[in-house]
């Protein structure tokens, strides 16, 4: 029986996706748990419907990020830390740039977007900060650090 996942089901599929499963388990187990739906005429109109509401979705959610990636690369922050012969007290965490970027100009980063393989507090220097903005779209955003 041929059925359409309308959740993920684990070693058998992802949402959307038309499945063949036996008969028994997709009415006893799928369909009584509302994880599927029979492949009928209807339910594949239906879901054709969403699949382009989803493409759709997706096309805005690439460009808006596509423009974050582009305001990103066009800043640079500039940060200070005070210091004694040459050694910086503390550091710039990446909460403190995600706090600079929301306050200074107004852009929304969430703190798991911040490439966590990056050093996780900043000392003196130039740095460059992966921001992974969605998917396979990333920017780069340069961090000065400099003496107080």
């Amino acid at each position: 029986m041929k059925v359409i996942l309308l959740k993920d089901v684990k070693g058998l599929g992802k949402t959307h996706d038309v499945v063949d499963v036996k008969d028994g388990y997709a009415k006893n187990y799928l369909i009584k748990n509302k994880l599927a739906v029979s492949n009928t005429t209807n339910a594949q109109v239906t879901l054709n419907k969403d699949l382009d509401i989803l493409a759709k979705q997706e096309v805005v959610r690439v460009k808006e990020a596509s423009e974050l990636k582009h305001k990103l690369e066009q800043l640079s922050l500039h940060f200070t830390l005070k210091t004694n012969k040459g050694n910086a007290f503390g550091s710039i965490s990446h909460k403190m740039i995600i706090d600079e970027l929301h306050d200074k100009y107004q852009l929304k980063i969430d703190k798991f977007m911040v490439d966590t393989n990056d050093e996780k507090n900043l000392g003196l220097g130039r740095h460059l900060i992966t921001i992974n903005i969605y998917k396979k779209i990333v920017a780069k955003l340069p961090i000065n650090i400099e003496e107080e």
